[in-house]
């Protein structure tokens, strides 16, 4: 009877010094291989199967016994979820910011053990392939948006460019002065007390200016208490729990936005970005929707060419000159999501 082979654990560095063996010799068999290093000829297949993981650059302590797994993988994947939602809501998310999540979704899923640790969260990185710096930012592809801009006659044929529209949803913190927004942005803006602060504004106009939609406000609740008494808004409104964009409220909008242009017997083109709330779009009479490609906003979408953050500046202003005016009459300054409403005014353009 054959004496059955010792099970051993072979160290990163081990299996690194065979991937290299067996790149050195290629006319070996791999048996010989298997052989040589004193391991079952599965073993050796199972390496090289995974031999980018276990190369040089992998970055692997070398005295590891093996890769880790993902331990709470429903942790992971609702953190994969949110972050891809910060992704689509252009909201910054560093490190620190992503490990309170996990801890967060860790502690309703009941996980008492899990630990958002340094360890935790570059292991998190490696097993998704997640680069901070691009999954916050965007690399703009040159050569797609100028194959972008040959097509752009070709998509508007027959359109007047007043029935050429964009929309887009930014983040706006309508409680603070503009000198604070840089240290709110992002790293406050899911939980702690800013969270309230910050509201989504839908905003949309058509190629020439002249037509600009109204306004669509996304809060945190449903029946704010400064709504009490009040019959029309100023603008559009509607909630969820987080303030985002949602794929049923940006639907309703569209509908709406259909409605209105049959009555005033139009029809319009509208330029999109691919973010997940943008994904369902329901059956339109009067709207024809076509979406940017993907990661070439910054370049290609109207809105984000100094439209949005002219908007802002105006607001911000407007809360600058209200600062002021309550300084001098020594009265606290307290802004309301209704007044937050009636500072995208006429005044502003919007």
């Amino acid at each position: 009877m054959a004496q059955k082979r010792k099970r051993c654990s072979l160290s990163v560095a081990e299996k690194q010094n065979i991937i290299n063996y067996v790149d050195k010799n290629p006319m070996t068999k791999k048996l010989a291989i298997a052989d040589k290093f004193g391991i079952p000829a599965s073993t050796l297949g199972t390496i090289l199967k995974f031999k980018d993981k276990f190369s040089e650059e992998s970055g692997l302590p070398v005295n590891s016994r093996r890769l880790k797994s993902c331990e709470f993988k429903d942790v992971e994947e609702c953190v994969l979820k949110w972050l891809k939602q910060c992704r689509d809501k252009k909201i910054t998310i560093g490190g620190p910011i992503l490990q309170e999540k996990a801890q967060q979704f860790a502690v309703e899923l009941g996980h008492e053990k899990f630990r958002a640790s340094n360890g935790w969260l570059q292991n998190f990185k490696k097993r998704n392939e997640i680069v901070f710096r691009k999954i916050c930012g965007e690399s703009v592809n040159e050569t797609v948006c100028d194959d972008w801009k040959d097509k752009l006659a070709e998509l508007t044929a027959g359109y007047d460019p007043e029935d050429i529209f964009n929309a887009d949803e930014t983040g706006l913190f309508y409680k603070c002065l503009p000198d604070k927004t840089l240290s709110f942005k992002g790293d406050e803006c899911n939980g702690g007390k800013n969270s309230k602060l910050r509201l989504t504004v839908l905003l949309g106009t058509n190629c020439t200016g002249t037509y600009k939609l109204k306004p669509l406000i996304i809060g945190k609740y449903k029946k704010p208490r400064c709504f009490k008494n009040v019959n029309n808004l100023p603008t559009d409104y509607t909630s969820n729990h987080n303030a985002w964009m949602t794929s049923n409220a940006f639907s309703n909008w569209l509908q709406s936005l259909d409605k209105e242009m049959k009555k005033k017997n139009k029809k319009i083109i509208m330029f999109i970005d691919n973010c997940t709330a943008h994904g369902e779009i329901p059956k339109l009479k009067n709207i024809k929707i076509k979406y940017l490609p993907p990661n070439t906003t910054s370049k290609l979408q109207p809105l984000d060419q100094g439209i949005i953050q002219s908007f802002k500046m105006h607001y911000g202003k407007e809360i600058v000159r209200r600062f002021l005016a309550d300084l001098e009459r020594q009265t606290p300054t307290t802004i309301d999501v209704l007044q937050a409403m009636w500072r995208p005014s006429p005044k502003l353009g919007i």
